[in-house]
Order: C-alpha cells, then structure tokens, then sequence
C-alpha cells in the first residue's frame, strides 16, 4: 500500500473539447484485494495474474496473449469501475479466478510445508533437508561470531576445500597458514569434536561445501537483512521516528552516507543504526551535470531513496538529526531544508554535542588560550614522536600515557586539555627537563623551548582557566552522547551549563581568585614567579593594556573574563528559535498545575503537529491537557511522586483517555539530541575498513557492521538458514 502522502499515477482525457485527469485511488486498492501500483510502471497490475497466469487465456477463445494488468500496467484510470468496467472485467475472467486459487495454493503450502505434495510423499526429502541444515548451522554460527567479535574472515587463500588437520610436515600447511579466521575457526571447531561439520567437510561436493568467499557474502548479507528487518518492524510499529545521518570518508576513499533512526519501542528510547551506502554511486544523474558534489540537494534524495527502499513513510518522520555544516544545515539549500520538504512534520535538531564542541573551539579568540592550546598539541605530539620520549613521559607521569587533543572527538577535547592541569603540568615540565640533558642537540633544543613556554605564566594562568571551563562542560559533553536521553533533557543540561557559566563570570573575582591560587602553587613548584608581561604604551595584540593593575586583575581580564564571555555568547547563539519552538512539548510533562503561558504553548504546540494527532481540534487537546494535570495533581495530594524519565510518563500516559498528549509525548521522545549514533558507526566503520581490508563492499560492510553494533538483537542461527535456503535454488534443499 503507497504511503499517506503518496501522489497516485493519473491518466488525461479528452471529453467534449476539454481535458480532465482521471487518478488511480486508494479505494481501489481497497475494493479490490488483488489490484497492486507499480511504482516504476505508474500503473495497476493484477498481483496474482502477473505471477501465476500462462502467456495466453483471453478472449473467447481463451487463446488471446495477456496484457492489461497482466504482462501490461492499466494505464487507462477514466473506466475502472462500473459492471463494464476494466476492473470488474477482469475479476470475472476464468484466468484470473484460477490465478487466484493458485495464489493462495502456494502462500498455503508455504505456510504449511507440512501440506505439501511432495512432502508427505517422499518422508525421506524431510529427513535429508534436517540433516542439510545441521551441517549449514555450524558455519553460519561461525560467521556470525565472527561479525559480532569484529573479527575479519577471509585470509590470503580462502577458496577451494580446507585442510582439516594441521601438520607441520604436510604441504597443505602451507595453504592452511594463508587461509583466514573463518577457516581456522571451522578446523578449532573441528579439532574440538564437531563430527558434523567434520563430515559435511569431508564427504560435500566440491562446489556444495558452503565455505567460499561467495556464501560467506551471501550469509552474511542475510544476517544484515534479518536485523534490517527487526529494525524497520520497530519503526513500523513504533510509527514516529526521526532520522539521523551523516557521511564521511573511509580508507579507501569512498564517501560512506550512516543512516540511522531514533523512535520509541516498547518503553524504550531506540537510536539504531540502518545502514551505510556509498554516497556518490547514490547521486541522482540530475544532481551530477558538470562533476559529482553532496550539495545538500544531493543528500537529501539519497535520503529519500534509502527510506523508499526499506519502504519508510516520512510523513510520520518527525525530526531531522545532522551536524551543524552548511551542506546540512544550510537554510536555502541544505539537506535537511530539502528533506523538510518530503518529511513536512519533521523539525530540524541540530547535533547539541556539534554545538558544544564548536562553541568550546572559539576559545581561539581569546589569544593566551589560543596559544596555549597550540602549545599543548606540540606537547603531546613531541612525546609521542618516537618511543624514547614517550618512555620518559610516561615514568614521569607514572605510567599515564599522553592524549591528543582531537578537534572533532568531543571529549577527547576535554581530556586533552585536563591532562596539563596541576601536578601533571609539572610533571610534564619534569619529563622535558630530562630530555634537555641528551646528546641529540635538536631533540634537547625543541625540549628547552617547549618548558619553556610551559612555565610562562601565560600559559599556566590560561590552562588553569581553559581547565575550569572545560571541567565544567566535559559531564555535559558525556551526557549528551547518550542515546536514551530526550530533547527536554538535554536542552536542561545545557542551560544549567550555560548558567553556571554565568555564574562563574558574575562572581569572576572570587572564582578567579582561586584560580590564581592554584596557578601559584604551579607556579611555586616549577620554580618561575607569575609576573605581568611586558607591557607598552601602544598594544595592538593583547587585550585591557591597563597599566598599573596587579597581575592577578590583569590575567583575570585579558584571559578569564574574555574566555567566559566568548563561550557563553556562543552558546546562546547557537540555541536557534526553531530548536527552542520545539521545548513547548516540555509543557506536556507531569506537573500539578497549569497558567495562561501553558495554555497558550499547548495551543501552538497542537498546530504544529496537527496531522500526526488523533484530533486535531484545539478544544479536545485542552480539555485533554486539563484532564491530565489533575491526574498529577490527585497523584501528588495521595503522596506519589511526579515521574521524572521520559519513558515512565509516556507509560502511564494511557491511550484511551489521552491519546493526543501521548503522541505529543513520544514526539519529545523521538527527537533526537545528537548525531553520536552515526558517529559512532563511523567508529565501527573504521574498525571494519581497516587498509588490509579496504575493497570491502558495500553490502559485506553493512552486514558485518550491523552483527557488531545490534548485539542485542539476537540473531537465531534457524532463521538464517531459512531465509538463506529461500534466497535462490541451492544445491542442497534448506527449506520444507
């Protein structure tokens, strides 16, 4: 059945000089159980009669070739009902009653195996497909460890029969030591007692043994479309969902597109990841004239036809989750401006952990903090540029190893910067003092210089201060990567961050004055002094040249204050009035009582999503919302108390008496709150895609990728057989 929003194919007639379009319709499709579209052929066809009916049965004759709605789509949509109407005509030919009966003769016998034939006539066909799926079962439990432990398969030779036992002296060792995991876990399995496998292994035909490169694909992909497959019926029946996608490139320089989807599913809040697809095989000829671009335009019908290709409706798509680039976000051309078009009840949710991450990197504005940022990255990358310097780090900093500071790992950034704070900035001090002693006069010189500027009090005051920010943020940066966490939630957290911030900058003088305590002590312990820098009538590049003002008023202006300021406008700026519209839901959770503010939210609330609500009358909603704060209210007075996770609320939020507040409540739920998911499955994807095993296919990385991010998700080693014996004939019979 076409999706709600679907535009059905139509046919112009010319009647008395005057053209009119004739449309298919849904009530068709409804009346007659046999009538399907076709998509591609923008027609109707019989489903049963194109699939069971001969090449011929029409007419009088009954020898007339088949067309309309056989081997033709009715295109013709001005006559479909009526006694002499193409469809009634059709329904009561012979042909297609027959069609019919042997329609439902096949979905009988495939239902019930049991039934057929061929299977109570020959008990010996039941016997022998039994015995054919216990020598499949070991290998496909085989790929599937493989898949979920990351463990790669294939090896240098992984074709032909395999050695079963392993002996230094025989030849075929050589053969056996350039085979891969897959193949030496079936011999460990083997060695271990599995007289099955051992069997199937030694008595198989050649081209029947199951173990190629080819099956391992084609497994492999089964298990990709079993977990897609519990993936989509979620969605299906959780209905609201948001998407989040992303793309980067991988080791072999293919632009890799990460689909995933955030709906809530029997109590829970789902954020699963789909699939990957190669990005540019995916562009549109249209999109592509003069060279291949991801303009916004281009990512969005990539979109589009991944969700027509899992048969995804996006008119119950309710947000849209990326980062905050232009090609996403991009309000004339972006990807999700272009997809808002098709998903007309989806809210663009910009990634709050992109949001964090990029107000935190305007700290490079604020020049001392600039510079010692810089500093810290010569730092770690000088200790981990050969293993010498590294030993001596790591002595010093008994046994810590240094990080990088990555510009795009969100906390990452955090733990980079925390690591030069307190004793370990001495110790680190400490570890460049010893490597200024050794006869490699270049390695000493760029030591010297780095302590150097480590005990300048530039850099100690501003990684003191870079160190009290980023302590401030870095369980923000935590939680926000959180899958289950809501919209409401983290919006919260955020503006809790954003008001200690302030808080910090309304009482910077007594805040700073600690700092500067523990920057003495630093400084105490590296021997230097925190002293003003040198300052001149005429500056150009050094914030409030006051002269005249201690040095603790001067770093507290030019460093802390500054530092404060920049994040914090930041912040704020980046909370766009079309991600606080989306807070109004918040109005919906429990609470005793209710003003003219809330009123009035829940009013535009219901016109934003009237289309996905029961009843889309403002009055009902009301009176709906009444009726639900007195519930709390009458839960409070009895002495329970308010429920505070999402989740909980949408549970005792009954269907029946608020149908309206709870889909409104599991639209909060479904709006996602970052794009973590697809960056970790470009975590995965990298962890997949390694050099050694960089010609990949696409389908091979989405299988394996999904066996290692859905662990949860069982997969029953049965259902594979059986949907992999139902694929194509095989050579042995898997399936009843």
């Amino acid at each position: 059945m076409p999706p709600i929003n679907y535009e059905f194919p139509f046919c112009v007639v010319t009647k008395n000089s005057k053209q009119t379009k004739k449309y298919a319709q849904r009530s068709h499709l409804d009346k007659f159980h046999w009538l399907v579209l076709s998509h591609k052929d923008q027609g109707l066809y019989c489903k049963y009669c194109a699939l069971f009916a001969t090449g011929s049965g029409g007419g009088v004759q009954t020898n007339t070739p088949l067309k309309r709605l056989v081997k033709q789509p009715l295109k013709a949509f001005d006559d479909l009902l009526g006694e002499k109407g193409s469809l009634l005509t059709h329904q009561r030919n012979k042909y297609h009653q027959m069609s019919v009966e042997a329609g439902k003769s096949f979905l009988l016998n495939y239902h019930k195996p049991d039934l057929n034939v061929a299977n109570q006539v020959c008990k010996q066909r039941i016997v022998q497909i039994k015995e054919n799926r216990d020598r499949l079962r070991p290998i496909v439990s085989t790929i599937i460890l493989c898949g979920r432990q990351n463990i790669s398969l294939r090896g240098h030779r992984d074709d032909g029969n395999t050695s079963l036992n392993y002996d230094e002296n025989e030849q075929n060792s050589i053969v056996a030591n350039q085979e891969g995991n897959f193949r030496a876990l079936l011999r460990f399995r083997i060695e271990s007692g599995d007289s099955i496998l051992r069997q199937h292994l030694e008595t198989a035909n050649s081209n029947a043994t199951y173990i190629s490169k080819t099956v391992q694909n084609e497994l492999i992909d089964t298990c990709k479309d079993f977990i897609q497959e519990v993936i989509l019926n979620r969605i299906k029946e959780a209905k609201l969902f948001s998407i989040i996608f992303d793309e980067t490139t991988d080791i072999s320089h293919t632009e890799q597109l990460s689909l995933s989807f955030r709906y809530f599913y029997n109590g829970v809040i789902n954020e699963d990841f789909l699939t990957f697809c190669n990005a540019y095989e995916m562009i549109h000829i249209e999109d592509a004239r003069t060279e291949r671009r991801l303009t916004g335009v281009a990512l969005s019908r990539i979109v589009e036809d991944l969700c027509f290709k899992f048969d995804i409706d996006l008119a119950w798509c309710v947000g849209i989750g990326t980062d905050s680039c232009s090609v996403m976000a991009s309000e004339t051309k972006g990807a999700v401006h272009e997809l808002s078009k098709k998903a007309t009840n989806a809210k663009r949710c910009p990634c709050n952990n992109h949001i964090l991450n990029n107000s935190l990197a305007k700290s490079s504005k604020v020049t001392p903090c600039r510079n010692a940022s810089t500093t810290m990255r010569k730092v770690v990358a000088f200790a981990n540029a050969s293993a010498k310097r590294h030993k001596v780090f790591e002595e010093e900093l008994e046994g810590m190893a240094v990080q990088g500071i990555c510009e795009t790992r969100w906390v990452e950034r955090h733990d980079g910067h925390l690591q030069f704070q307190g004793n370990n900035l001495v110790k680190m001090c400490n570890a460049l003092h010893r490597i200024t002693t050794w006869q490699d006069s270049k390695t000493a010189s760029d030591a010297q210089c780095l302590r150097h500027v480590l005990c300048s009090s530039e850099f100690i005051i501003a990684s003191v201060c870079l160190n009290d920010v980023l302590g401030t943020t870095v369980s923000l940066s935590r939680f926000l990567q959180t899958s289950s966490i809501d919209l409401k939630r983290a919006t919260d957290a955020m503006k809790d961050t954003i008001h200690i911030l302030k808080q910090k900058r309304t009482e910077s003088d007594s805040v700073f004055q600690q700092l500067f305590s523990e920057s003495k002590e630093i400084a105490e312990q590296l021997d230097v002094e925190i002293r003003l820098p040198r300052i001149v009538p005429r500056q150009k590049h050094r914030e409030n040249n006051q002269q005249g003002q201690s040095a603790e008023e001067y770093f507290r202006k030019s460093i802390y204050i500054p530092l404060l300021d920049s994040i914090i406008v930041d912040l704020e700026e980046r909370l766009s009035p079309e991600v606080l519209s989306l807070f109004q839901l918040g109005v919906f959770l429990p609470k005793t009582e209710y003003s003219e503010v809330d009123l009035v939210a829940v009013r535009e609330t219901v016109k934003i999503y009237q289309k996905l609500l029961h009843s889309p009358h403002v009055s009902i909603v009301l009176s709906e919302f009444q009726l639900w704060v007195t519930k709390w209210k009458r839960e409070v007075e009895s002495g329970n108390k308010l429920p505070e996770f999402l989740p909980q609320i949408i549970e005792q939020c009954d269907t029946d008496l608020y149908p309206n507040i709870r889909v409104l409540l599991q639209i909060l739920a479904t709006l996602p709150v970052s794009a973590a998911t697809a960056e970790r499955s470009f975590s995965t994807l990298r962890r997949l895609k390694t050099w050694l095993r960089s010609n990949m296919g696409e389908e091979r990385l989405t299988g394996l990728a999904l066996l290692n991010i859905h662990k949860k998700i069982p997969v029953n080693v049965d259902d594979i057989i059986s949907k992999f014996g139902k694929t194509k004939q095989r050579r042995l019979n898997f399936v009843i």
